[in-house]
């Protein structure tokens, strides 16, 4: 529904949940309970109550005063998952919106209505800045994205296509700035990417090790039955697997430890994005609302609000931060690999697979460039979730910044990209040197590095090639 634009249907099962939790909503709320964002002020105003008139003017109210945002867009996939999250956790009826709502958000998603929600300046308790960018376009307020990715009036948008915009209810406007739905809609993308670049990872650790000449004993299934850590056998078998068939003649010394723990480092970053799986599907059908309403027919007040703090995905956020550690490492990997390729005491090879050592300098630019690269990479060790403030006179005074722990965890992605991609020229340089037939997947890997970047015939000018070779690979691993 998100990236490939299939029609939304409403069960009628689920609506008639939605109606049957508003309407005793309603009956709680008429007997005077106090209900944050509902007959209350936000966070630091929570104390202040509202009379009736202001109740009524309560649901727009919220959805104009925070969006804060700025900066680049989410793509229109993820601004929709958004939409389409925040919606399924409605249909469980304890935020107790109207079903008028969720009808509204469904038929604003197969309308391929995407949300123009900035993806900067998310530093708040829970996801009340991009929550709001995504809702206010169902008012006819804020912005969309247009069929070319640009930003439209949310008003021109329901114009042009002759539509109202929605009028939202008491507890309707808290309800779709509450909870967690942008952070999952956001890791779901990431994780199509860091999915990849696991591949590519595989990939080009096989191409360093026939490169090197590495012994394979360190990829052997008895290494995970020694140690049963869940991603270490997956990992070294994708190593065994890509260089089958390789005639290279081995070492027969050990290699340096940056090629035998490649299955424990690469099983660790699988075994870290599962993780991130899990609990980007768990918090799209969490209920983080606060308060939450939980209905009961049977009770005379229609049920119980209950004001709590599940608004704040701290699961998710350490997944999230345990998957840049583990790419992190991944990405550290890679540089040591690349510097023991260059050396004759470990390749064999020419020194610094120069073509005619001294008059050219080889390769080793490639590993200087890469020291810059690392060097980013270690000055975001810190993670944002450690770094939150205190907000609202003290009111919000602990946030998660899961969002920004993506915004890092994509910097080190693409770190780490970049990082591999300069691994596999040089790898790919160190096979044609040694001129012994590698894995039938390393050679496949080669052949398409080699589709981009000609033989090594002396120095050049390395960085247009690289650049050419990472866009190669886009969203995907090297063979494709």
């Amino acid at each position: 529904m998100a990236y490939g634009g299939a029609a939304l249907v409403l069960g009628d099962a689920a609506l008639e949940r939605v109606a049957e939790s508003r309407g005793l909503f309603l009956k709680h709320l008429a007997t005077g309970v106090i209900c944050y964002g509902v007959n209350t002020g936000l966070g630091a105003l929570s104390k202040t109550d509202l009379t009736p008139e202001e109740m009524a003017l309560l649901p727009r109210q919220i959805l104009m005063g925070r969006a804060a945002a700025t900066g680049a867009p989410y793509p229109a996939a993820v601004a929709r998952g958004m939409l389409l999250v925040r919606l399924a956790q409605f249909l469980g009826g304890a935020p107790a919106v109207t079903p008028a709502l969720c009808r509204v958000m469904a038929e604003r998603l197969n309308d391929g209505m995407a949300p123009y929600v900035p993806s900067q300046g998310h530093g708040m308790a829970g996801e009340i800045i991009p929550l709001t960018h995504m809702a206010q376009p169902l008012i006819g307020e804020g912005f969309v994205l247009d069929g070319e990715g640009h930003r439209q009036s949310a008003a021109d948008w329901h114009t042009a296509r002759g539509l109202a915009p929605y009028d939202p209810q008491p507890k309707e406007g808290i309800a779709l700035i509450n909870g967690v739905a942008a952070a999952p809609a956001v890791a779901w993308h990431a994780l199509r990417r860091l999915r990849a670049t696991r591949r590519l990872a595989g990939q080009v650790a096989a191409m360093a090790v026939d490169g090197l000449a590495a012994p394979l004993e360190p990829f052997h299934p008895a290494v995970a039955d020694l140690r049963p850590d869940p991603g270490l056998g997956e990992a070294a078998a994708e190593i065994m697997a890509l260089v089958a068939g390789s005639a290279i003649e081995r070492a027969g010394r050990q290699a340096p430890v940056s090629f035998r723990v490649i299955p424990q480092i690469h099983g660790v970053l699988s075994d870290a994005l599962d993780g991130l799986e899990t609990a980007t599907l768990r918090e799209m059908t969490s209920v983080g609302d606060n308060p939450a309403f939980l209905a009961d027919a049977e009770d005379a007040a229609g049920g119980r609000l209950l004001h709590a703090g599940n608004f704040h995905a701290a699961a998710l956020t350490h997944a999230v931060e345990g998957a840049a550690l583990a790419l992190a490492q991944a990405g550290l990997l890679s540089e040591r690999r690349l510097h023991r390729l260059l050396d004759p005491r470990f390749s064999g090879l020419s020194p610094q697979l120069a073509k005619r050592p001294g008059l050219d300098a080889g390769l080793v630019t490639l590993h200087k460039a890469v020291l810059g690269y690392a060097a980013r990479l270690r000055s975001l060790a810190v993670p944002p979730s450690l770094q939150h403030g205190d907000s609202s006179f003290g009111q919000e005074d602990v946030m998660t910044m899961t969002l920004p722990a993506l915004d890092r965890l994509a910097e080190i992605d693409g770190l780490v990209r970049i990082i591999l991609v300069h691994e596999a020229y040089a790898a790919a340089v160190a096979l044609d040197q040694r001129a012994q037939a590698p894995g039938e997947g390393v050679d496949a890997c080669r052949a398409a590095v080699r589709a981009v970047v000609p033989p090594y015939e002396g120095d050049r000018s390395y960085g247009p090639e690289i650049e050419a070779l990472l866009d190669r690979i886009g969203d995907d691993s090297i063979p494709r």
